[in-house]
C-alpha cells in the first residue's frame, strides 16, 4: 500500500469504548505497518531499531486513539506521530553517544574499525542512512518526507505543522545539506 493512497476516516466522531479502540488500533497496524516502518527506516533509524520505533509509533498511536475524537486522515496522522517519535529516537541516541563518550574518553573516538566492519559500512542503505541521522533533524523530516516519500509540500506542510513555504525552504537547504555531508562522507554526488 502506498503512503500517498487516501482513505477514509477511521472511526466515528465519539470517544471509543476499549474494545472499539482496539480494533481501530489493529486495522490501522495490519494497513499501515509496513508504511510506518519504511519511513522509519527513510528517516535515518538502523535496520537494528527500526521494528522497535515503528512499535512505539503504534503504541503512541493506541495511547491517542483514546482521547482522540476523531482522525479523518489516518495516514497523515500516522506520518505526524512517526515524524516525532522518529525525532525522540534520534534525540535519545544523540544523548546515549554523548553519555559513552564522556565515559570511554576522547582517545576511542579517532579508533579505526576492523576490515568487516568498514565492509558493512559501505553498504548503500546504511550509507544514505548515516548522512540522514547526520542532517539537522528538521531539515531531515522534510528530506524523507517531501523526497523520499514523495508527499507534496502541502501535505508535509500539514504534517509537521508549519507554513508550506518553510517545507519549500527546508527542502532547498535539506538537499544542499544532504548533498554536502555526503560529498565529505563518501566523496562524489550521492
Amino acid at each position: 500500500m502506498s503512503l500517498a493512497s487516501a482513505e477514509p476516516a477511521v472511526r466515528p466522531a465519539s470517544p471509543p469504548v476499549a474494545g472499539e479502540r482496539d480494533a481501530v488500533w489493529a486495522a490501522l497496524y495490519d494497513r499501515h505497518f509496513d508504511d510506518v516502518y519504511r519511513l522509519v527506516r527513510r528517516a535515518g533509524v538502523t535496520v537494528a531499531d527500526a521494528e522497535d520505533v515503528a512499535q512505539k509509533v503504534f503504541l503512541r498511536v493506541h495511547a491517542l486513539l483514546a482521547h482522540t475524537p476523531e482522525v479523518t486522515h489516518p495516514l497523515a496522522w500516522l506520518r505526524a506521530i512517526t515524524v516525532r517519535v522518529v525525532s525522540e529516537h534520534h534525540r535519545f541516541w544523540r544523548l546515549r553517544r554523548v553519555k559513552q563518550w564522556v565515559v570511554e574518553g576522547v582517545a576511542t573516538l579517532g579508533r579505526t574499525a576492523p576490515p568487516d566492519e568498514q565492509y558493512a559500512t559501505h553498504q548503500a542503505q546504511d550509507q544514505v542512512a548515516e548522512v540522514l541521522r547526520r542532517m539537522s533533524p528538521k531539515l531531515r523530516e522534510v528530506l524523507v518526507l517531501a523526497e523520499l516519500e514523495e508527499l507534496a509540500p502541502a501535505e508535509v506542510a500539514t504534517i509537521l505543522g508549519v507554513p508550506v513555504n518553510t517545507v519549500r525552504s527546508r527542502r532547498h537547504l535539506a538537499r544542499a545539506q544532504f548533498g554536502a555531508l555526503w560529498q565529505r562522507r563518501h566523496g562524489g554526488a550521492p
